[in-house]
């Protein structure tokens, strides 16, 4: 079967669109925040449509043009 991306790439792109979503913006917008877990949720929900817009503007050419 022939992948038409390369799936390393795919991989370290999406690991570090996880590193994003779920570590670095959570703990960024707990600890400026307020230090709760409404904060750390906010933190959650704009770094996941950060990497949604991150995926549909750089994301998808770097995996499509490897």
């Amino acid at each position: 079967m022939k992948l038409n991306f390369d799936i390393g790439q795919y991989g370290a792109v999406m690991a570090f669109y996880a590193v994003l979503t779920y570590l670095l913006f959570p703990v960024i917008a707990y600890f400026l925040f307020g230090k709760t877990l409404e904060a750390a949720g906010n933190g959650f929900i704009v770094g996941s449509v950060v990497s949604v817009i991150l995926w549909k503007v750089y994301g998808y050419g770097l995996v499509k043009g490897a």
